[in-house]
């Protein structure tokens, strides 16, 4: 470990542990910590509350009347947590000094910071998620190392803004070339790279690059390491001041109030009826991926509810099923079982997953823990599908009923997994402890 010094508002001396290339956690960088203590000075020094009390009316707006007082409860801390993700969007946003930065995650303590939570629009417990400022004029090489036990999903996606999240290009896993020894080398310019394995082209649009490793074994996976260079020369090009961050910052919670909102919370979520999930479908903006369908609903469960999900994967490498509160964050991803994926799901006999969304546990395996609420939010994903085939639906599908807990064995699949409530502690014993890898310093 080596000690740094720095004076960064609040922030002392801290001890770190800095990933190398191979080895450590490949979160715990030099480049984190500082952009962390950045964007956490930055959160000090202004508070942003007109644009908080703007986003906070706009999201009780899509929510719609009448606004339960367990909704209510949470929605100060969702907006807070929707600034500091606008200040970190800002802090990592000079294509001539790019570094990776961790973002959309909750709050941690680590090198001697309290970051808060910067969780936004649906964010995925199964994700890391890391940006790179981009610019069409210049080159970049991202070097990477692929852990033994790695990530069961990886894309890179160039988009057009951080906020909309459009996609212009992208890699996905399945076409990444891995060397023997775990590592690769992926190319970003202007190129049309013909020729070239690992290659993604920029054009104007582009903004930033958008890597995202869904971890299917929290208990044994880790995300790739990463490391950005800029090939040509940043001479004369002074790094943004705090200044243009902080104007930066601004527009991304304007931005983000309008998409995820009205969009993300009003159009995709709310515009269903309460307690179902809308039909599965892909698209490229708002934060989801061209080989990504998604089902959005919400839920407003009465005393001895359930929500009974039959999901199909059809093509999909992999599909996550998470509960989120009602203003689309998490709730506390170590603690409760309030997500399960394409490897923690125990499949039903033809092929497909049953999950029971509830408040109290079912004793069922596949049971989706709404954390102690009543009312929430839920984003199904089903990731690595072929994006020419907008016509047809990849083979994906859900369908919902609501139904007593105490009917459930009339209505769950024949050989449905159960678990003694010993087993349900050593699972969250164990989520727990794959969930805290990822603070590791």
């Amino acid at each position: 470990m080596k000690l740094f010094t720095q004076t960064l508002g609040t922030v002392a001396a801290a001890t770190i542990a800095v990933a190398s290339n191979s080895g450590g956690n490949p979160l715990a960088t030099s480049d984190q910590r500082d952009l962390d203590a950045l964007s956490i000075k930055i959160n000090e020094d202004h508070d942003f509350g007109f644009l908080k009390a703007e986003a906070k009316a706009t999201f009780q707006i899509a929510h719609g009347l009448p606004i339960s007082q367990e909704a209510n409860s949470r929605i100060d801390a969702a907006i807070d947590e929707l600034a500091f993700s606008s200040i970190q969007k800002a802090v990592n946003n000079d294509p001539y000094y790019p570094k990776v930065y961790w973002v959309d995650a909750g709050p941690r303590n680590w090198f001697g910071l309290d970051v808060p939570g910067g969780r936004y629009s649906y964010d995925n417990p199964d994700c890391i998620y890391r940006t790179i400022p981009i610019s069409s004029k210049l080159r970049y090489v991202l070097r990477g190392y692929r852990h033994p036990e790695g990530p069961t999903d990886v894309t890179f996606s160039l988009i057009s803004d951080p906020n909309s999240q459009n996609t212009v290009a992208s890699l996905a896993g399945d076409d990444l070339v891995v060397d023997a020894d775990g590592s690769y080398t992926i190319t970003i310019d202007s190129s049309s790279g013909e020729g070239q394995t690992n290659h993604i082209k920029s054009s104007l649009l582009a903004q930033q690059l958008f890597v995202r490793n869904n971890l299917g074994n929290w208990q044994v996976q880790t995300a790739d390491n990463l490391t950005v260079e800029l090939i040509d020369d940043a001479t004369g090009h002074k790094p943004i001041d705090e200044t243009a961050i902080v104007h930066r910052a601004q527009w991304n919670l304007q931005e983000s109030i309008i998409d995820y909102g009205v969009g993300a919370l009003g159009l995709k979520t709310m515009i269903n009826p309460v307690n179902t999930l809308s039909k599965p479908s892909q698209s490229s903006t708002l934060g989801t991926l061209t080989t990504q369908a998604s089902s959005f609903g919400h839920f407003n469960l009465k005393a001895g509810e359930a929500i009974v999900a039959t999901l199909s994967i059809g093509e999909a490498d992999y599909f996550v099923f998470p509960a989120t509160d009602p203003w689309l964050i998490t709730v506390d991803p170590g603690a409760y079982q309030l997500s399960l994926n394409s490897e923690q799901a125990v499949a039903n006999a033809n092929g497909t997953y049953t999950f029971v969304v509830s408040r109290t546990d079912p004793g069922v395996s596949n049971w989706i823990d709404t954390a102690g609420l009543n009312e929430g939010t839920i984003m199904v994903r089903w990731q690595g599908l072929p994006t020419d085939s907008s016509d047809k639906d990849n083979g994906v599908a859900i369908v919902t009923q609501v139904v007593q807990i105490s009917q459930l064995a009339d209505v769950l699949p024949s050989g449905t997994k159960y678990v003694t409530p010993e087993e349900r502690k050593e699972h969250l014993a164990q989520r727990a402890a794959g969930y805290a890898q990822r603070f590791q310093y």
